[in-house]
């Protein structure tokens, strides 16, 4: 290597060096830290704690209410991921076949992901207030009076309905990245197609669905992962509630350092958190890469 070379590496270092610093600061740090108060039985405010061992991650695999919360994470998490991209993709397929207004179609599409999670929970929050909401009232005033419910208070639907509200205010970008992603798609193999016979579901499955392969990838892998870590609707819309019935893995960790001062237990929910949002996104790209290849 020429001394011209090495100065070269070297200034490209120096570059990188304060935000690697305020990295190691804020993410690796803590996070190693993270794991060593999993091991204690701190509760965040005093400044001594005393180490227990596993004793943390055993009582967390024991209680019931982790284990509904991992269930609501997987709701929550695998669904919203499914279910945005089937939208965003017919979203996106359609936006490609406009040619008139195109950019106010597409602004329409993409504004709800400008809407910050916390506003959007609080207007569906008011929308779906029992007393006074506006579908109750709605639905009252069209005549249909079973179909009212405590819409955020009732046990039995209220993760379904938090489903359906994280779709409803997601998608934008991942809209986004599939038009991109179509308007990519050499139009002479479509065409090709059209000619040979092909119709139009013939055109999308062996002419455009292998094309999106690479956007399908990253699209569902941030969908995943931003379904494991949702907190903001959870906060805003239930607490959790009723009881622990919405709680998300997220918001468990979140309830138990700040809210229990158990600030070690939590630490451990954290942690089993991270590992399981690694296990999920390796074998997600893993099989996501593998079906790049066979398109």
């Amino acid at each position: 290597m020429s001394a011209v070379q090495r100065r070269n590496r070297w200034m490209m270092f120096f570059f990188i060096l304060p935000m690697l610093v305020v990295f190691l600061a804020i993410v690796i740090i803590p996070s190693l830290q993270s794991i060593q108060l999993s091991f204690t039985d701190y509760d965040g405010i005093s400044p001594t704690y005393n180490y227990v061992g596993v004793d943390n991650y055993h009582e967390i695999i024991t209680s019931g209410r982790f284990w509904n919360a991992v269930k609501n994470t997987l709701i929550l998490g695998i669904g919203s991921a499914f279910i945005i991209n089937v939208i965003s993709l017919v979203m996106a397929l359609l936006l490609d076949r406009i040619h008139h207004f195109s950019g106010f179609f597409r602004t329409i599409v993409y504004l709800p992901s400008l809407v910050s999670a916390f506003i959007a929970s609080t207007i569906w929050k008011y929308m779906l207030n029992y007393n006074f909401g506006a579908v109750n009232s709605i639905l009252k005033k069209a005549g249909l009076e079973g179909w009212v419910h405590d819409w955020l208070g009732d046990s039995h639907i209220v993760v379904w309905v938090l489903l359906f509200l994280i779709c409803f205010t997601l998608g934008g970008n991942t809209t986004l990245i599939y038009l991109s992603n179509l308007q990519s798609v050499p139009q002479e193999l479509v065409e090709a197609a059209e000619v040979d016979g092909a119709s139009g579901w013939q055109v999308f499955r062996h002419v455009t669905w292998p094309m999106l392969a690479g956007s399908v990838t990253v699209n569902f892998t941030l969908s995943l992962i931003g379904g494991w870590v949702i907190f903001d609707q959870i906060q805003v819309l239930t607490g959790g509630g009723p009881g622990f019935v919405s709680e998300t893995m997220a918001f468990f960790i979140y309830r138990l350092g700040f809210g229990e001062y158990r600030a070690g237990f939590g630490s451990a929910a954290a942690v089993l958190l991270f590992i399981i949002v690694m296990i999920t996104t390796v074998i997600t790209n893993k099989y996501m890469r593998g079906r790049e290849i066979q398109a």
